[in-house]
């Protein structure tokens, strides 16, 4: 089963494993685990890079990040919408911009979304706890995390991490 095998990739955060991760590999497993919230509502379209190195990291805690992220994407969007996913890079890092239709953040609030128990949910619909932690999961991989918003337009949260040098 799909879910089964995703959720086993996102329960392997030994604290001290180091591995390359295929991030792609990552984020379809988010998905995996999202279907149900996204399938005859939400239209995904992946623009991966055909030449994505892997980033050194923790698997498990890098499909918590992004399973955090893109979560926060599909509870976004009210009711029909996109999330588009690209992925490029250069010779230093990789770069992944998820963007969304949904509901957007006020310009005024971007900056306080990765303060801990920060949340635009209604109450007792998040701790604000999945984009703080995500903050420290990127920030462990040496990466960064970047939000752009536009209130009712939609969300783009860029990604950009190191990759494995050889």
């Amino acid at each position: 089963n799909a879910i089964v095998t995703s959720l086993n990739h996102f329960s392997r955060q030994q604290e001290s494993s180091i591995e390359n991760c295929n991030l792609h590999t990552i984020i379809d497993n988010c998905l995996t685990i999202l279907d149900n919230k996204i399938k005859n509502r939400i239209t995904v379209s992946r623009n991966y890079s055909d030449t994505l190195p892997p980033v050194e990291g923790n698997d498990g805690k890098l499909h918590q990040a992004f399973l955090n992220i893109l979560q926060n994407s599909v509870q976004a969007i009210t009711d029909t919408g996109n999330i588009e996913i690209s992925t490029t890079s250069n010779k230093h890092k990789c770069t992944i911009s998820i963007s969304d239709t949904g509901i957007g953040i006020e310009t005024d609030k971007l900056n306080m979304v990765t303060d801990p128990f920060y949340t635009t949910k209604e109450p007792g619909q998040g701790t604000g706890l999945g984009l703080s932690i995500t903050y420290n999961i990127i920030t462990e991989h040496h990466g960064k995390i970047n939000f752009e918003s536009t209130p009712m337009k939609g969300t783009i949260v860029i990604v950009t991490l190191p990759i494995v040098e050889y």
